[in-house]
């Protein structure tokens, strides 16, 4: 007894050590990097401003091309990610100088300021970092519209030959390939890559005829083109947007994004500085109609309104957010199939206390939740899990039962934020057994499913209008459960150490998205890979028939590796594929259950559980296991 007295203390004291929870997820990138022209810049040129003498609190408002003061995209996305946004020459990581073009100089640059086209960017960004680009960072580069503003031009003033036009769109997009792949011969992983919108349905070309306006289209789907298949042969990984699919459905169906107007700007002349529409000098003074910020496409001949920039970043920030809701579709087996091993465990429990050769049939059901908090590019998840198992067991010899089991286990899950969701159905089969003998006892479950999602939808919000993607995939998982324990007798109690592992393999199978035109992607088949070692206690007591019990332990993911979710827009014919970290968490918690089982009867065995995971950052994890027998 004495030395039972000192082991039980020791074991209690080493469950715990290591046992902290880590923080993951926290936030999905550590930087938001921005390359390109006016598209994108969110005041390079106030310095300019000030130097002409305007008032220190216009000049805030202003140096932007934009309707002031409303922020462009690339701000939009980097406070998304909980960066704060401001320009290279003000402290920032946003490089993008209007008027830039991907390598030349560029003829609409300001006398006096520096020709910066997006190679110059790039190299100061890299000149400032030792020559490393942050493999944690976000990347965002969209270039090629004043390429093409420029040739266009050229051609139109008779300096440039218009067979030469195609080959210099191609110089241009070779050039903003070259960017992407020394961003990532310097380490950056995740790169946005924004394709050009139909610049030839833009107000200043759309009001130079339709032949001029057919060039300027023709111009940015070659560079597109060029461009996607470029980085795809390369083998170079971006995130592709394909902002010229984007805008032709808004100009489809404008009214559904807000917008009153697709074709006039909303800038007008702003004197003495402006004596046109200028989105560069637009402050609200200078904008017809008052509300044309936020209900006009335009805000001159070819730069976004305020609302057109929110729908810019929405639509970049559902292309990130989607892959890494979706790898939860391998989260959740995880937990139905815990559930169903729960199930199984009190089955055993009521099946191995049976005569030697008598069979013993039971149902168990297990209800729980599984939810994740919301964090940094991940909107969370709740979910309700419900697992029904019936199976049947005999009890082969003074220490050993064996049996088989199969259980339905059904998953109702909801992203946060109204993102949406998706249902499971999970059909599983089980072999299973134990063993008891002088004390030792183990337990070993193998399993195997075909899981099927149902009614998974995911919500990308677009100003006032909401696109939802649904799809239907399907996918399975393998598993093995094994436990090894040893129970000190003490009268009526048994307390003692177990070790167990729990091993899963969870695929979803590829998939395709419907119904959400260019949000719509190519999700490739995904695996997930769970190996969680235990070591803990359990004690129980036996009052006549009714044993109480309790588990508890601490416990190690051992497959803790980053995964990725890869994912391709469908818009895209270059298939260009993207590789985004999927949820991740923490590798150490603990855990608890406790319980009672017993017999009504003589034949009749029932039991009552609740489980819970502790220390699991982010996590909630818990719900009642109940089982009923019936000995032959």
């Amino acid at each position: 007894m004495k030395i039972k007295k000192r082991i039980l203390p020791a074991v209690l004291l080493s469950l715990f050590a290591g046992a902290g929870a880590t923080s993951v997820n926290a936030q999905q990138f550590s930087s938001v990097v921005v390359f390109g022209d006016s598209l994108s810049d969110d005041g390079y040129f106030r310095p300019v401003l000030s130097a002409l003498g305007l008032p220190p609190s216009l000049v805030a408002t202003l140096g932007r091309f934009t309707t002031s003061p409303g922020p462009v995209w690339s701000e939009l996305v980097s406070n998304y990610y909980g960066v704060t946004p401001a320009a290279s020459n003000a402290g920032g990581l946003i490089f993008a100088q209007g008027g830039a073009r991907v390598a030349l100089p560029s003829s609409s640059t300001p006398a006096g300021a520096a020709q910066r086209p997006v190679t110059t960017q790039l190299g100061e960004y890299l000149a400032g970092n030792s020559g490393k680009a942050d493999p944690n960072g976000l990347f965002a580069i969209w270039a090629g519209a004043n390429d093409i503003f420029q040739t266009l031009g050229g051609v139109a003033a008779g300096v440039i030959d218009p067979s030469q036009v195609s080959g210099i769109i191609q110089t241009a997009a070779v050039a903003e390939i070259g960017v992407v792949g020394a961003l990532k011969q310097a380490g950056a992983k995740y790169i946005i890559v924004l394709g050009l919108p139909d610049i030839g349905a833009t107000p200043a070309f759309a009001s130079l005829g339709p032949a001029n306006a057919a060039a300027a289209t023709q111009s940015a789907a070659g560079y597109n083109t060029a461009l996607f298949t470029g980085l795809k042969s390369a083998g170079l990984r971006v995130i592709p947007i394909d902002m010229f699919t984007f805008f032709s459905e808004i100009r489809a169906n404008p009214s559904q994004y807000g917008f009153t107007n697709v074709t006039t700007p909303v800038c007008q002349p702003f004197p003495p500085f402006s004596t046109s529409s200028d989105a560069f000098f637009c402050p609200p003074s200078a904008q017809s109609p008052s509300n044309g910020s936020q209900t006009y496409a335009f805000a001159d001949g070819v730069h976004p309104t305020t609302a057109s920039h929110a729908l810019i970043a929405a639509f970049v920030e559902s292309m990130i957010t989607a892959p890494a809701e979706y790898s939860l579709l391998a989260e959740t087996p995880l937990r139905t199939r815990a559930a169903f091993n729960r199930t199984i465990y009190e089955g055993l429990a009521s099946s191995s206390t049976n005569s030697i050769g008598r069979w013993t049939a039971w149902a168990s059901y297990d209800g729980g939740k599984f939810d994740i908090d919301a964090s940094q590019g991940l909107a969370g998840l709740s979910s309700t899990n419900k697992t029904t198992t019936v199976g049947t067991a005999a009890r082969i010899s003074e220490a050993a039962t064996l049996g088989i089991a199969v259980g339905q286990a059904k998953n109702d899950a909801s992203f946060g934020s109204n993102n949406g969701g998706f249902r499971t159905t999970e059909n599983a089969f089980a072999l299973y057994g134990k063993f008891d003998y002088w004390g030792f006892y183990g337990t070993g479950i193998l399993s195997i499913a075909n899981i099927t999602y149902q009614n998974v939808q995911r919500n990308i919000v677009l100003g006032p209008t909401m696109r939802t993607a649904t799809s239907n995939p399907k996918g399975s998982n393998s598993a093995a459960y094994f436990d090894l324990g040893y129970d000190f007798k003490i009268d009526r109690f048994r307390i003692g150490p177990v070790v167990s592992v729990s091993s899963q393999n969870v695929t979803v199978n590829a998939f395709d998205e419907s119904n959400a035109m260019s949000s719509d992607l190519h999700i490739s088949q995904q695996d997930k890979n769970s190996q969680v070692w235990s070591v803990g206690l359990h004690a129980e007591a036996d009052f006549g028939g009714w044993t109480p019990w309790v588990r508890i332990s601490a416990d190690k993911e051992k497959k803790d590796d980053p995964r990725f979710v890869t994912a391709s827009p469908l818009s895209l014919v270059s298939g260009n594929e993207y590789d985004i970290p999927a949820y991740n968490a923490d590798s150490s918690f603990t855990s608890y259950s406790l319980g009672v089982r017993g017999t009504v009867m003589q034949q009749v065995g029932l039991s009552l559980a609740y489980y819970a995971v502790n220390s699991r950052q982010g996590i909630k994890d818990d719900g009642v296991t109940a089982m009923v027998s019936y000995k032959f």
